[in-house]
């Protein structure tokens, strides 16, 4: 089993650090200058970017109400918010330059 956790926590990784690939590609290339460029930038950020402090305050309540979640775990479920956002930002660019 912990075997299996190790390499989701790999695939997990990867599958971030593409995403952040694709982001900076887009974000640094001449792609991103342009009015379609900046219409895919604002579209993207404007879903993803509320996210966070939904996403943060759905933790605290959890912490709060439910269980309470130690150090680790916390930083952990943060950790998990961020890339998991960053992957959700990559995606959305992907699909909003094939669709413009």
């Amino acid at each position: 089993m912990d075997m299996l956790l190790a390499i989701l926590r790999l695939v997990y990784v990867i599958i971030f650090f593409v995403a952040v690939f694709i982001s900076l590609k887009f974000e640094l290339g001449e792609e991103s200058k342009d009015e379609r460029g900046q219409s895919i930038s604002n579209k993207s950020y404007g879903i993803v970017f509320p996210l966070i402090p939904l996403g943060w305050f759905l933790i605290e309540l959890y912490d709060w109400f439910i269980q309470h979640l130690d150090y680790e775990t916390y930083k952990l479920a943060i950790w998990f918010l961020i890339t998991g956002l960053m992957i959700l930002h990559a995606s959305i660019v992907s699909v909003l330059k094939r669709r413009y």
